[in-house]
């Protein structure tokens, strides 16, 4: 009963939002269009990405994520298609959100670089499940949030490119950013994000076939701005992956993963818990999943 209580508290603070503060760790390299409508279709062909993450384990009705989606470049790189399901569930409370992207990509110098701009559209769902719900079933306050409507909103990024270098920006729940979505109180929405980062590639067939450095700094509302830092390494071409991102929450995420074939590729993350959460219970485990039709 006393974890019960504690979770319920934690999930309910203005201070303490925590579905932001630490989001899927396959956004910061294997699905970057998680972050960014931007990123949709920079590669020629489809590409589907599967994503679930379950954090404090130890609690019962601890929160867990799942993101699936579905990105397509065309031919020319030009132009980028892409489709977010997004699911969070948290004690009682489902959160489902559907978008669908439009990115258009700017090449500049002949092809070398680009410049990308994205913007996604759609809706979200928020509910109790009653089934889950260890109380008085016929509570007013219930009913009520299930009355809510479908909330309809959207997301807009940009980015800069070449081989090595790029340059990420993207304004998340563009209807809370202007100011359109006053009455809905959410506490761990995430506001803002900007990303740089520069892949420094082997010439030779070296074990070492690349390291990518990556600095992210985020808004998320009702909680201080966020600064993530970390680096991808690849060894053997794309055979063995291991990354690594420091969060300025005092957590850290660690991940390993593999590419099978230059198509499937998955990746294991683990995420301890911010400095809030660490006497209460264990971190986050993730598992994602990458396939492209190339």
């Amino acid at each position: 009963m006393k974890k019960i209580l504690i979770i319920s508290i934690l999930l309910i603070s203005v201070k303490v939002g925590y579905c932001q503060l630490n989001p899927m760790g396959s956004m910061y390299y294997q699905n970057q269009y998680l972050a960014n409508p931007a990123i949709a279709g920079i590669e020629q062909g489809w590409e589907l990405n599967a994503g679930y993450k379950a954090q404090w384990t130890a609690i019962e009705g601890a929160p867990a994520m799942e993101a699936v989606t579905a990105t397509y470049g065309t031919k020319n790189k030009k132009i980028g298609l892409g489709l977010n399901f997004f699911n969070d569930q948290a004690g009682v409370v489902q959160r489902t959100s559907v978008k669908a992207t439009y990115a258009y990509h700017l090449p500049l110098n002949s092809g070398s670089s680009f410049i990308d701009f994205g913007l996604s559209a759609g809706v979200m769902d928020e509910w109790i499940d009653f089934n889950k719900v260890r109380g008085d079933l016929n509570d007013p306050s219930l009913y009520n949030f299930n009355q809510r409507s479908v909330y309809f909103d959207g997301d807009f990024g940009i980015a800069y490119r070449n081989k090595s270098l790029t340059i990420q920006g993207a304004l998340p729940n563009l209807k809370r950013f202007l100011n359109r979505d006053l009455q809905r109180t959410v506490a761990d929405r995430s506001l803002y994000m900007a990303s740089i980062s520069y892949n420094f590639l082997s010439s030779t067939d070296n074990v070492l076939h690349s390291i990518e450095p990556k600095v992210v700094y985020r808004g998320v509302e009702n909680y201080k701005d966020i600064l993530d830092a970390g680096a991808n390494l690849q060894f053997f071409g794309n055979k063995l992956l291991l990354n690594g991102m420091y969060h300025s929450t005092n957590s850290v995420t660690i991940g390993a993963g593999t590419t099978y074939k230059n198509q499937l590729t998955i990746l294991t993350q683990y995420t301890t818990n911010t400095a809030d959460l660490q006497n209460y219970s264990n971190g986050e485990f993730e598992i994602a999943l990458k396939y492209n039709f190339r």
